[in-house]
């Protein structure tokens, strides 16, 4: 049986570890909304969509049922990595950002110096 837009979106709130409480703040909607919108009862607005995308919703997945190719290619730690990238704030991902640059400044243990 394929997956519904609120089966997804379920699928993906839980891929991010969160409870139905926290999305719904992420997405600016009640619980009650939320749990409509995982049962199918109710659709989410664009509003709604772009907030959680911020948090790391993958929203093409959620909408068409299929993965970026580009995500798709990432092995399990860099998917991990960039998904909680997405949850932090504007100056945690710049401080981020400048410790991968940094490390990768580095030379490597096989590099020759």
């Amino acid at each position: 049986m394929e997956k519904n837009l609120g089966d997804r979106l379920r699928e993906e709130r839980e891929r991010l570890t969160l409870n139905q409480n926290e999305m719904a703040d992420a997405g600016g909607v009640k619980r009650n909304s939320q749990g409509n919108y995982e049962r199918g009862k109710q659709n989410p607005d664009t509003a709604y969509l772009l907030a959680v995308a911020e948090v790391g919703v993958d929203i093409h997945y959620v909408l068409t049922g299929s993965r970026l190719a580009a995500a798709s290619h990432l092995a399990d730690d860099e998917r991990m990595v960039l998904e909680h990238f997405r949850r932090l704030d504007t100056a945690d991902k710049a401080a981020v950002v400048r410790l991968v640059l940094a490390l990768a400044a580095l030379p490597s243990a096989g590099d020759e110096q």
